[in-house]
């Protein structure tokens, strides 16, 4: 008998569940060396691309205004920095003079101020006085000051501590930062996006020996930025009519959710994130990050909703079920993947479709359901094929744990028949031709030399002789062949993308 000592149960779990991502991603960030937030890349991109406000939310020390001073300069932008804290309405405008004929007032120039500036970034929001924080809503989302149009501007950026949580039952902070207060409900619905920023502790071990090693370098322009705002301008010109319904009708679908949730939204807010979609799903067309509508659409209310910066925790976990609800009010986006695997009538085929996509659109239940549908459906024989090729390849935690006992029993009982030294069988008359079937069929996956055969003569020797199964060993193996050759696809689909 065959035994393969290697076919381990610890090595198939280790195998299934270790994480290989190959996939090479253009990265926005990494290019100005900062670190540590590529998980940021499209909120970002999509911001620059749509020149919408946006506002960072971070601890001290996390490189927001190292980020946004960085991105100015790799875009040779005009750009103005102001500490909100300390800022006076003259350092806007210029100083307030007559003019010669004593009728009016003019502004009398600076270098710092806002009239030719092309980006302005406002620091310390959180703790800028209440009566200057009016007078920057016009500037935020209209690009006027004073009601004159300020016609060079085109980024409006800000970033602030975390402010003091408004929730009866705050979670645990780091850090707790006495002047920083929640911002105005108004001037918070003012910013298309707002992304927290992860302390560095909060990074792995590799990412901040990265940051700590070349953080510190600031890159020379190479263009980077611009040809990647470039081609994601192009990208939203190429939306279908039927993507941007879609988009709509989710947005309308998430108003009541998100009003039970005690995280209602403005109209003006429900037009932003209607372009938040459009924008941060072409960025991730342009960074090569695969993400399906759906999954943007749930980056978009994860980084544009205004009320963390109004001191209101959002909890993931509400916002996955707002998301999924609005899904099935408005439906599944033309480009879906479930079409896909819904129109495949083949259960094992739709594993392996289910394969080929991120595991951030089809999730871990979702996937799971899929496994079990098609266990179902399977004969005895058939599991043990479907285990045997399905477990090498699951490269990511993609399955509950359930599911992979269901898949890791077979699997038990073969690596139990091949390690066992002496094998008895009572082979019933009746079943003296299956046998020598069976051995024919062992014998010809002998010659072959093949790992992979050589595995499969004991899984048809188990289900002879362990589990008393009657099957074809011809057809078993043919089913094999093609079951292996699918998930080998999956896999290589996957590693290339």
């Amino acid at each position: 008998m065959m035994c393969n000592q290697q076919l381990l149960i610890e090595e198939i779990k280790e195998h299934a569940m270790k994480n290989i991502n190959s996939k090479d991603k253009k990265h926005l960030l990494q290019a100005i060396n900062i670190f540590g937030l590529d998980h940021l890349d499209p909120i970002i991109l999509a911001a620059l691309t749509s020149k919408d406000p946006l506002l960072l939310i971070g601890d001290h020390g996390t490189a927001k205004s190292e980020l946004l001073n960085r991105i100015a300069a790799a875009l040779k932008l005009q750009h103005r920095h102001y500490n909100a804290s300390l800022i006076n309405f003259d350092d806007l405008l210029g100083y307030p003079i007559p003019n010669s004929e004593r009728t009016a007032l003019e502004y009398l120039r600076t270098p710092a101020d806002l009239w030719e500036a092309e980006s302005v970034f406002f620091d310390e929001l959180s703790r800028c006085r209440p009566e200057h924080q009016n007078r920057l809503f016009s500037i935020i989302h209209e690009k006027r000051i004073q009601g004159i149009a300020l016609e060079h501007l085109s980024y409006r950026w800000a970033a602030m501590n975390p402010p003091p949580s408004l929730d009866d039952e705050d979670e645990e902070v780091s850090n707790i930062y006495q002047g920083s207060l929640p911002l105005d409900t108004a001037l918070a619905d003012r910013f298309a996006y707002i992304a927290n920023i992860p302390a560095l502790s909060d990074m792995s071990l590799e990412v901040r020996r990265k940051l700590i090693e070349c953080g510190g370098n600031v890159p020379s322009e190479d263009g980077v930025l611009s040809t990647l705002i470039e081609t994601t301008q192009n990208h939203e010109k190429e939306l279908s009519h039927g993507i941007s319904e879609w988009i709509i009708a989710y947005v309308n679908a998430l108003i009541n959710p998100l009003r039970e949730a005690n995280l209602a939204i403005s109209g003006r807010r429900a037009v932003l994130l209607v372009r938040c979609i459009r924008y941060i799903h072409v960025a991730c067309r342009t960074l090569d990050t695969e993400c399906t509508l759906n999954r943007s659409a749930f980056l978009a209310i994860k980084w544009g909703l205004p009320h963390r910066a109004q001191g209101i925790r959002i909890r993931e976990s509400v916002l996955n079920t707002i998301h999924k609800l609005a899904l099935t009010i408005a439906g599944e986006p033309e480009n879906s993947i479930w079409h896909v695997i819904r129109s495949e009538s083949n259960a094992v085929r739709r594993i392996v479709i289910a394969l080929k996509t991120n595991i951030d659109d089809i999730g871990k239940i979702e996937f799971s359901q899929l496994v079990s549908d098609a266990w179902a459906n399977l004969t005895r024989p058939e599991q043990f094929i479907l285990a045997r090729n399905l477990l090498p390849v699951l490269t990511e935690d993609r399955l509950t744990s359930s599911t992979y006992e269901l898949l890791l029993e077979p699997i038990g009982k073969v690596i139990g028949f091949a390690e066992s030294k002496n094998h008895e069988f009572n082979i019933q008359r009746s079943r003296a031709g299956e046998w020598d079937n069976l051995l024919s069929a062992v014998n010809r996956l002998k010659k072959t030399k093949d790992k992979d055969n050589l595995d499969l003569g004991n899984v048809l020797y188990t289900l002879f002789a362990v589990e008393d199964e009657r099957f074809d060993p011809q057809t078993l193996i043919e089913i094999n062949e093609e079951w292996r050759e699918l998930f080998a696809e999956a896999e290589t689909t996957r590693l290339v993308a």
